[in-house]
């Protein structure tokens, strides 16, 4: 059986179903997010490896941890792969930059070069 709090939340009885039924899904995913950032901030200060208790602190400084808006939004895996990449091909451009002397060294210039400026970009833009 899955656990139930029940909210009551003011002016909800003269919205119409689906708008009654947003502001439902909305509450309840705001809910789940609070108990998560609870259950994120109690982990960080448990010293011992005792049992999870979920302060009113927690929930305290979870939601003014949500309201503020003070997660960082986390980044996908393929603008991670962007900036790896222009990393990668930023130290590879160095290495061929020693190495104009040779046609192959400018032509491996530009080439890095591009990879990076354009990787940069595409994981900066995503």
């Amino acid at each position: 059986m899955q656990d139930e709090l029940r909210v009551a939340v003011p002016g909800v009885d003269g919205l119409l179903g689906p708008t009654r039924a947003a502001v439902e899904n909305s509450v309840a995913t705001y809910g789940e997010g609070l108990l998560r950032e609870a259950q994120r901030l109690e982990s960080l200060s448990r010293a011992g490896s005792g049992p999870a208790q979920v302060t009113v602190r927690d929930v305290q400084d979870a939601e003014l941890i949500l309201r503020r808006n003070l997660i960082p939004p986390k980044k996908d895996m393929v603008a991670q792969g962007l900036w790896l990449i222009a990393s990668v091909s930023g130290i590879t451009a160095g290495w061929f930059g020693n190495q104009t002397d040779h046609t192959w060294g400018v032509v491996g210039l530009l080439v890095c070069g591009a990879i990076t400026v354009a990787s940069g970009l595409l994981g900066y833009l995503r």
